[in-house]
Order: structure tokens, then sequence, then C-alpha cells
């Protein structure tokens, strides 16, 4: 009895340790591919650039790199014409080094600006990509993408039934053993569900779409603060499959003089769950990239734990060694990224932020805000450092890519002492000093910049400087009384209201 006891126990054991290796099996099944899609407008990466950046993604787990340069002639508006010899072997030499890291390269054409779709030139045009698609798989790429995103030609079914015809071929021809990846002409839910004319395209697409072809979406606008389960379960409702996720951080091709140096964050679990890509578009700078993309393969490996600022640190820290702290002060002002139609990235500096309203609050009355003043300062002292230890220490590559960004920090850090230090002569009733002081932040740019010029923590030391010039401004308007409601009235706009 004892012996055909031990033996029930025994298979039940080796029941229960196959159903948890089926159940994890399943779990992996189901987590998203990772990686990155260099889908920015602006210069390509070099294949250098390319090269390290296959391994960093290969050492953190991500799996794919999707080839998609916007301003690759090959890509988009030559997409018809074959890439020269030299952009063969660079290509060929890619896909090897993909391999070795870990990495599937996945190719992409975006031949929709001028793509025909039906009659003899929609068949010449499709014989064309065909061999445009063979070419690169004789360098030892084996899995597609096209690209139907910013062009203004929006027909849903015959896109549709272009990219069925595409992604049979492909498989027919054993080009690849995988669907495509689309990326579809509304790839954004807000327009896909309320838009007449995009829900239109959108649900002819869907209907005539093979079910096996992987479409991304940008959530529920082109640079979303998250996506949420709804975002997600809309998705699936208007297509009839989970959709694929193209994530517009770090990316920075619509705003190029800020860094986006922040984590990946507002994306709810059900996400990893439910996408079946997880796909990250870069900055043009593919060094600086790499403190968000970090943080995107932290979250989609552990999505129930995450914590957005411990993975941003850890990135910074295991990046950048020594000069992690001073990187960690840098990063921190440049993390938001704020346009009319863009809003996503850990705010840059809350705490200093809510230091400066404290000392605003006080010198807005003519109140003395001393200790205010001495909190500030100490910060101001720690920005001027960090700057220079990282202009003096950074490597080539990386401090060519954030070299503008470093030198203002450093100059808005100084110009927060010459406010401070306006601020202390006001309360001692030296009009000429505070006036010559004033004089030293006048032209320093705090909004209005173009945006190819650098920027960075907008709404805290550019604001606080903004504020500072309307505070004298105002001061010698009303003879250097203190100021209330007006003050605060004109600044609480930020630093984007200043003339």
């Amino acid at each position: 009895m004892k012996k055909l006891l031990q033996l029930f126990l025994a298979a039940l054991f080796s029941s229960a340790a196959v159903f948890s290796g089926n159940t994890a099996a399943l779990a992996a099944e189901q987590r998203a591919e990772c990686g990155i899609v260099e889908g920015f407008y602006g210069r390509p990466w070099t294949e250098a650039e390319r090269r390290a950046m296959l391994h960093f993604m290969g050492a953190h787990g991500m799996s794919l790199y999707v080839y998609a340069p916007k301003d690759d002639p090959y890509h988009r508006e030559k997409w018809r014409e074959p890439y020269p010899l030299q952009e063969m072997l660079a290509l060929k030499r890619l896909a090897a080094e993909a391999r070795a890291a870990g990495v599937e390269i996945v190719f992409a054409v975006s031949p929709g600006i001028d793509l025909r779709l039906s009659g003899w030139a929609g068949e010449a045009d499709f014989q064309m990509l065909m061999r445009k698609l063979e070419s690169v798989h004789v360098l030892g790429v084996r899995r597609f993408a096209v690209f139907f995103d910013d062009i203004e030609h929006k027909d849903g079914a015959e896109q549709a039934r272009f990219l069925n015809r595409v992604n049979e071929e492909v498989l027919t021809r054993h080009l690849t053993e995988k669907p495509l990846l689309v990326v579809p002409t509304e790839y954004f839910l807000r327009d896909m569900k309320d838009g007449n004319r995009a829900k239109a395209y959108t649900r002819e697409f869907a209907a005539r779409l093979d079910k096996d072809i992987i479409v991304l979406f940008t959530g529920a606008e082109v640079v979303p603060e998250g996506i949420s389960a709804e975002d997600m379960a809309d998705a699936q409702r208007l297509y009839g499959r989970p959709l694929g996720v193209w994530w517009n951080y770090p990316v920075t091709d619509y705003l190029p003089g800020k860094l986006a140096l922040g984590p990946i964050q507002g994306l709810d679990e059900v996400t990893a769950q439910r996408a079946p890509v997880f796909l990250m578009n870069p900055m043009e700078k593919p060094y600086l990239s790499r403190i968000a993309l970090a943080t995107g393969a932290a979250w989609l490996s552990s999505p129930s734990s995450y914590d957005a600022e411990a993975a941003w640190r850890e990135a910074i820290y295991a990046q950048y060694g020594s000069l992690a702290a001073d990187m960690e002060l840098f990063a921190l002002h440049s993390r938001r990224m704020e346009k009319n139609w863009a809003h996503t990235g850990a705010l840059d500096a809350p705490a200093l932020k809510a230091q400066m309203d404290a000392f605003w609050r006080k010198a807005e009355h003519g109140e003395p805000a001393k200790k205010e003043a001495e909190v500030l300062a100490h910060e101001f002292a720690r920005l001027k450092q960090a700057a220079k230890h990282l202009e003096e220490k950074l490597p080539l590559e990386i401090s060519a890519e954030c070299l503008p960004q470093i030198k203002l920090l450093a100059r808005y850090a100084e110009a927060g002492e010459t406010v401070l230090a306006m601020e202390k002569v006001r309360r001692e009733g030296s009009v000429a000093q505070e006036t010559a002081l004033y004089e030293k932040i006048r032209e320093i740019p705090t909004a209005g910049q173009e945006k190819d010029e650098p920027r960075i923590s907008e709404q805290v030391l550019a604001d606080f400087i903004a504020k500072a010039k309307i505070w004298h401004d105002r001061g010698k308007e009303i003879g250097r009384v203190p100021l209330s409601r007006d003050f605060a009235k004109r600044t609480t706009a930020g630093a984007g209201s200043v003339p």
C-alpha cells in the first residue's frame, strides 16, 4: 500500500511539473516579441551604430530590429530601385551581425507615396517590390514588413489586397516563414474610431487583411501618454486580432532639439499580454536612445512589477558607470516630450519644479525666500558641476549626441543663480544691481526656439528664468511693489507663453 501511494504521489508531482512547464512555455509564447524600429525621420544610423545597437539589443533580450529609416531613399522615395552595391554589402554584414547577436532583422519597405495598386501599373509595382525583397533575402534577411504610414492615398481595400498578395508570395517563395508586419495609413486609435474617412479606411482594411498579418498601431494618438487596457481592447475589436505596438518614445524627430532620456511608461500590463510585437522607435541618436530602450525591455520582461523610475536609474547606472550620477541629473531634465499633438514621457525634474514654485510663492509677494533660495542654489551648483563633468568625460560618440543640451543645462543653471541674486538685491532695495543682473539673463532663450535648436527642462529651468523676466519687468512697471495675483496670472501658463 505504501509503495502504491509513493507511485501515485510521484506521478502526481510529475504531472504537475509537466503542467507547470507547459504553462511557462505558453506564457513565453504569448509574450510580445520586443525590439526597435529604426523608423524615424532624419539621418539614418550608420552601419557601425546599427551593429553596436544589435549587440546592445541582444544583451537586453530584444529580438527584433526593423530596418525602416524614413530618410533612406531606397526604403521610401526610391523604393523601386535596388540598393547600390556598397549598401547591399553593408546590409549583408548587418544580417550576419544580427544573427551573431541573437537578433532578427526585419526589412521594411514604405512604397505608399507612389505605389500603383491596380491594372498593369499595379502588377509592375508588385513585381518590383518582390524583386526588392528577394534582393535582400539573398543577403540573409528572413523577415519583411510593408508600411503605408504618412501618405495621402488611403484605399484600405486595395492596400489590404496588395499586402495579402505580398504576404502569400513571400511565404510561397520561401523568403520567410513568418507573416508580414504592416503599418496601415490610419495607425492611431482616435482616428480609427472617430474620423469618418479614417473609420471607413480602417473598416475596409481590417475586413480584407489576412488574419496572420501583424498590424502595428501607436496607441490612442501618434505620440500618446500611454496605452491602456481599453485601447488594446478597442484596437483588437476594430481589427478582429491583437495589434502589435509601434511605441513612439524615445523618438524625437518631431522636436529634434529635445532629447528623450526618460523611461518607457504608461503601458498597461495588458499591452504586454496581448500585443504580438512591441517595437520602440528610437531617436536619431542611437547611444542616448539606449536609456529608454533598456527600460522598455525591462518593462516587457516583467510588466506587473515594473517600476519606471527604478528601471530608469538602473539603466543609467549600468550604462554610465562613474558618470552615472551626473548623467542621471542631466537626463532628469530631458524626459518629457510636449508638442501640440505629442504628449509623452516622465516629467522633467518634478521635485525641483515644486521647489521653484515654493520660491516664487514668496518672491511674488515680496516676502523673504532665503530658505527656498538656498535649496535652489544648491541644486543649480549640482547642475553646473554635472554639466562640466559630462562635457569633459563623456565618450566622444555620446558627447556628440548631447553636447548642445549639456551646454544649455549649464547656462540655465548659471542663469538660475543670477535669478536668486536678483531676488536678493531687490529685497535689499538695489534697483541698479537688479537691472545689471537682469541683463545677464535677458537674452537666454526660454521659449520660441526653432525645433532643431537645443532645448532642455522647458517647464522647469527654462520656465524659472522666463518667470524671472516677467517678475523683473513687472517690478519696473509698478515701482518694485510686491506682486501677487497679476504675476501669478501671467506665469501660470509657463515658459511657453513668454514672448
